[in-house]
This record gives C-alpha cells, sequence and structure tokens, in this order.
C-alpha cells in the first residue's frame, strides 16, 4: 500500500478533501494503482473521526486490499484516527470472487453497496469508498459510474499525478451532486511492481488460512448461489450416459432443470457433442470441467447471504454429494456458497484462473 511518512504530513492541496470528509456523508475515491488511494483513505477518515463524526471506511480495492482478505470488498468503523487501514481488522467483508474487477464488475458493485448498507446499519454517518485501481477502458467507465449511481457519494476525490481519471470525473461537471474534488497524488508515493503487488496478495491471503481446517458438508446443505450446480433435480442414470456417449468424457453429476442439462465432467467436453446433447433437453445444456472446481477458493454465507469466511474448495464427493473444504470460518454456520474464479493453495499461492462462466 502507498504510504505516507506519518498520517498527519498531509500536502496542503489536499485541504478541500478533509474539509469535505469533516462535513461528513459519503466519500468516494478514484486513482490509479498505487496512487495513494488507501493512504488518503485513511487520512480523510482520520479527519472526519476527529471532527466527531461516526466513520467507517469501505474498502472496495479488491486486489490489493486493506480491510480483509483480497478477493473481498471489507468494513471497518474508525474510532479514532490511524495511520494505515492494515491497522483495522475488517467487520464485515463481502466476497466478490476474484482479486480483480475485469469480468466481475457487477459483483464488485454489489458487494461495495452491501458493504456501505452494512457501515450505516452500524451508525456511520461518514463513508470513505476506497476502488480498484482499474480506471483506463471502458471497464473502468462502467464500474466506477455505476459505483457512483449506486453508493451516491456527495463528493468523488480524484487522485492522479497529471490527468489520467479525468474521463471519468468528466461526466459529473456542472452536475449538483457529486462534488468533485480533484487532488495531485503524493510524491512521498511508493510505487510497486506487478510481482510485488502479487506477492503481498498471497502473503495476506496465505495470512488468511493460516490455521485453517478441512470441514466436510453436504452439498445439499449449502446451495451455490450462482452456478447452476445444486439448483436443478439428479438426471437419472441413463441421461447420464446418454450424454457421456455425445461428449466423450465421463459425467460426474448432472441435474436436470425447466432450463435444460448442467453436468461436470472429467474432462472438456466436445462442443459438438454439447450442442447436439441440448437439443434432447429443451435447446440448453452447460457442462463445466470438474478440473476448474479443484482448491476453488469459495465464499460461505450466511442466513441473510452475508459473507462468513472464505474457504477452498478441496475434493468433492460426487456420490455422496459432500464437499471438503479448507477454512478457518465455521462451517456449521453456513447457509450457501459463492464460488470464486481463482483456485488457490492453501498459502495463498495462484493456481489457477477461470474465465467467466468457467464454473457454470
Amino acid at each position: 500500500m502507498a504510504e505516507s511518512r506519518a498520517p498527519w504530513d498531509v500536502p496542503s492541496a489536499w485541504q478541500p478533501a478533509l474539509e469535505a470528509a469533516r462535513t461528513g456523508g459519503t466519500l468516494l475515491l478514484i486513482g490509479a494503482v498505487d496512487s495513494g488511494k488507501s493512504t488518503l483513505a485513511a487520512i480523510l477518515a482520520g479527519a472526519a473521526c476527529e471532527a466527531g463524526r461516526a466513520v467507517a471506511v469501505v474498502d472496495a480495492d479488491v486486489g490489493q486490499s486493506s480491510l480483509g482478505p483480497p478477493t473481498c470488498v471489507g468494513m471497518a468503523r474508525l474510532h479514532e484516527p490511524i495511520a494505515d487501514l492494515a491497522n483495522l481488522p475488517a467487520e464485515a467483508i463481502d466476497f466478490v470472487g476474484a482479486p480483480s474487477p475485469t469480468g466481475r464488475l457487477l459483483e464488485c458493485v454489489a458487494s461495495a453497496c452491501a458493504m456501505a448498507a452494512a457501515a450505516r446499519s452500524a451508525g456511520a454517518d461518514t463513508l470513505v469508498v476506497d476502488t480498484t485501481g482499474l480506471i483506463d477502458g471502458p471497464s473502468a467507465r462502467a464500474l466506477k459510474a455505476a459505483k457512483i449511481r449506486l453508493l451516491a457519494p456527495d463528493v468523488v476525490v480524484g487522485l492522479q499525478a497529471e490527468d489520467e481519471v479525468e474521463h471519468l470525473l468528466a461526466p459529473y461537471r456542472g452536475r449538483r451532486r457529486p462534488r468533485i474534488v480533484r487532488l495531485r497524488r503524493s510524491r512521498r508515493v511508493k510505487e510497486r511492481t506487478r510481482e510485488q503487488r502479487a506477492a503481498r496478495r498471497q502473503m495476506k491471503l496465505g495470512s488468511y488460512f493460516a490455521g485453517g481446517k478441512v470441514e466436510e458438508i453436504t452439498w445439499d446443505n449449502l446451495p451455490i448461489d450462482n452456478s447452476p450446480w445444486t439448483t436443478g433435480e439428479p438426471a437419472p442414470g441413463h441421461v447420464r450416459a446418454h450424454a457421456e456417449e455425445r461428449l466423450g468424457c465421463e459425467v460426474l453429476h448432472a441435474e436436470r432443470r425447466a432450463a435444460g442439462l448442467f453436468l461436470i465432467l472429467d474432462g472438456q467436453a466436445d462442443p459438438q457433442g454439447l450442442r447436439s446433447l441440448a437439443d434432447g433437453f429443451g435447446g440448453a445444456a452447460r457442462a463445466v470441467d470438474a478440473a476448474s472446481l479443484r482448491s476453488l477458493l469459495v465464499g460461505l454465507l450466511g442466513e441473510q447471504g452475508e459473507t462468513l469466511g472464505l474457504g477452498l474448495l478441496e475434493h468433492i464427493d460426487f456420490g455422496a454429494r459432500r464437499l471438503s473444504i479448507y477454512t478457518p470460518a465455521d462451517v456449521q454456520r453456513a447457509k450457501g456458497l459463492r464460488l470464486g474464479a481463482v483456485q488457490l493453495a492453501r498459502d495463498g499461492a495462484q493456481l489457477g484462473w477461470n474465465q467467466p462462466g468457467a464454473t457454470g
């Protein structure tokens, strides 16, 4: 994370943002990777705290999280000024599923909104929302615009070296809300290489999973909220045999739904065979390679859909319909599961990355 020498070593040009924080409301920060957003978030939250505000930080930088593990949006309240967001324990997290917003824009926005709602429910009247360093291209414009529209910030703070975020701020020129505050990034910001950012992410994930244990649970008791898996009825044996003949690989699991057939395979399906199979099942058949599920990062969900913690899906017993999940969280409280996009070792090392739709 970019740092200044001390929490009070603030450029004089940042005073408009400090005044906005002391006034209260919601401030959303936009800036590139390693622009100093996390440090700025801590400084603004501290200023609001000193002004007597009930302050919370929503850390929506899913790749370089300070509050909670990467792949999540985290939330924490302040009771006194801090030098570093990493000094705050996350009070709540919401699992996005990947350490990058690419391919997960909707999830990023939904998680940020969920954590903002959690902060307000906890009594916060001032929110400082940090965002990812994605600032270029149509995905960045869509993501930032959606967050601004749904979080309805009073102030958007653009932190930049030159004019790299102007294209994200320009649509709000002339509007009464949000008010735009432009800041120059501090010269004290420490930039990191891609490798250093990846190493930090692995360290944080490895630290999160340290001390976990393997828990086993029947998947009937843990429905999945972002995959067809667990949403249908078991397909009879003759359907599985027919699918194996068409697809050229073993069918480990099959479900029938009104929308068609869902399969988990030991291998990749022949595309032509899958299209042929779909013709007999309502015109739709989806197949997932079981390899994409091994060591998959998952979110354990509570009874209200909140994220209780993260886990690694280490083994699936398709016959017994049982999942083996390595996690530090209490699986017995879980009422649902959300599949992520990355496959990880217990030490946080990335083993693989699934493209959108790979797990159903």
